[in-house]
């Protein structure tokens, strides 16, 4: 018996831009790429310290297998997000993400999702951290989705 199932291997890239944390996540996550990826983020986030600043995920084509998100492992895993202002994340269906919410709890912080881009540059725009259509064109750029 053959699977059409490819499994993409894991991958995150995060980028500081001013005010801004703009991560992408793609492929099938595991628990070591995961306590990588926090550990980068938590690092993204201290620059950030003294200043307010939003955060840009975009999760699409990421998968977390239940063994990842509800790993014991992580419980423990905190991330600054003090001054941090807004969270919008770029998915593949409006559910995607849910086993992260219970780390937001503390923050005040509730992601907004958006299954369109534009749709989360502009929320971004809006909220002061993109100050304009040059910014939103070089987010495009960075995005690995582009055509």
């Amino acid at each position: 018996m053959t699977s059409n199932f490819k499994s993409t291997l894991a991958s995150y890239q995060i980028n500081v831009k001013s005010g801004l944390i703009i991560v992408h996540t793609s492929g099938e996550w595991t628990l070591q790429t995961d306590m990588a990826y926090l550990s980068d983020l938590g690092e993204a986030m201290q620059s950030m310290r003294g200043n307010t600043w939003a955060v840009l995920v975009d999760m699409r084509g990421w998968l977390v297998p239940k063994s990842v998100s509800t790993s014991p492992l992580k419980s423990d895993v905190t991330l600054d997000r003090r001054n941090q202002k807004l969270e919008c994340w770029i998915v593949d269906e409006l559910s995607q993400g849910d086993a992260l919410m219970p780390y937001f709890t503390q923050s005040g912080i509730v992601p907004e999702r958006f299954m369109d881009p534009q749709e989360a540059y502009s929320c971004l725009q809006n909220a002061g951290y993109i100050s304009s259509l040059d910014t939103i064109q070089a987010l495009r750029s960075l995005e690995p989705h582009s055509k």
